[in-house]
Parts: structure tokens; sequence; C-alpha cells
């Protein structure tokens, strides 16, 4: 994992290796340093969740990014891979042991979702600070 960028407010990294939970954990608190601390381990979750996805179904090479917007209260989670056509599925009714995980994701956050882009996708979640 190679540090790019750590700005006051966010945290740019180009994922190499897998990160542990610990690795993520963090990762986490370096941004989420004024919020709840039941935020902070729903943020935790949820970024291991889409690292997880990304590093399991998708083309590398993977970005995780960490941000606070401060104008809507969350810290917002991005998860970039380079598997533009594989999109993210809400659970799977043909095998439910599959796709728990992004239910997890909608569980924790206020709103997530993707963006999808010509040669990527970025999954995205967003936490409240409070």
């Amino acid at each position: 994992m190679n540090m790019v960028e750590l700005p006051d407010d966010g945290l740019d990294l180009e994922l190499g290796g897998i990160p542990s939970l610990d690795g993520i954990s963090v990762w986490v608190r370096q941004v989420a340093y004024e919020v709840d601390e039941q935020r902070v381990a729903d943020l935790v979750l949820i970024a291991a969740e889409l690292v997880g996805n990304a590093r399991r179904h998708a083309e590398g090479p993977w970005r995780v990014r960490l941000y606070r917007v401060d104008d809507r209260r969350v810290v917002r989670v991005e998860v970039e891979d380079r598997s533009p056509s594989l999109l993210p599925v809400l659970g799977r009714a043909d095998d439910p042991s599959l796709g728990n995980g992004l239910l997890l994701v909608n569980r924790l956050s206020v709103r997530w979702g993707f963006d999808h882009h010509v040669d990527r996708k970025v999954v995205w979640a967003e936490v409240p600070t409070r």
C-alpha cells in the first residue's frame, strides 16, 4: 500500500496488498477523529466491506478514499476499481450467502451508491458524523 495523499480532511490510498481490519481502522480514525465512536465502528465495517468486495470481484489497481463532507456532516468512503462493467449487487436471491455485505453497507450508511466511468467504477457510502 502506498500513501498517495493525506490532506487535513481526507485520505487517499492506492491498495497493493490486502489491508487488515486493523489497518482499515487506522485509516478511518485518521479522518474521523471527531466522529462518534459508534459511527467510527460503522465506517470501519463499511470500508472493510467495500475494499473486500473490490478485491474479490474487480480488477485492480484499487484505491480507497475517506474524507469528510462537512456541509452534509458525513464521512464518505469511496473504493475505486478498474472493472466498470461489474456493478454492485445488493443481496442475491439465487444465493443468499452472497451479496450480504452491501446489505450491511445499506443498513449502516445514510446513503450509498456507485459512480460508473468508462474505465472504472467507484462504490461509495456516507456515514453521519453525529
